[in-house]
């Protein structure tokens, strides 16, 4: 699983780095993936999102990094699979 955030974080990340061609393809295989499942951030969740963000002074987190640790409690996960350390300071199994 992963949020829209996370989905647009890495595809202007690739887009910058690689080049149009390997986001849209990467883009393209995460769409017709069914070992992937993109959960998108409506307005419960950024409303949840944003009362942990004003809740905490840890300014080094991005505001995608909230939604996602926001969407992980929702779904009760508890382990992911990420480079970024911000998930192992917020408590959670990060598995790069």
């Amino acid at each position: 699983m992963t949020t829209d955030y996370v989905l647009d974080e890495t595809l202007t990340l690739l887009r910058s780095r690689r080049g149009l061609d390997a986001a849209t393809v990467f883009l393209d295989k995460v769409k017709k993936s069914k070992s992937v499942r993109v959960f998108w951030i409506d307005e419960a969740m950024f409303e949840k999102t944003i009362d942990v963000f004003r809740r905490s002074d840890n300014r080094s987190w991005s505001f995608t990094d909230y939604g996602s640790f926001a969407m992980m409690k929702e779904l009760s996960v508890t382990e992911a699979f990420t480079f970024d350390r911000h998930f192992e300071e917020a408590g959670l199994g990060a598995h790069p």
